[in-house]
């Protein structure tokens, strides 16, 4: 049966996204990846 790869794979995608949306709630990243992109200017 072929569900547990992808049940497993949609686990590890959700559980990646749901880390990234919460790395963006760290104020020193937001200030950083601000600092980063008015550099470019």
């Amino acid at each position: 049966m072929k569900l547990a790869p992808r049940l497993l794979g949609w686990t590890a995608a959700t559980a990646v996204l749901a880390l990234v949306a919460m790395s963006y709630l760290d104020p020193h990243l937001m200030l950083d990846l601000a600092d980063r992109l008015w550099s470019c200017f």
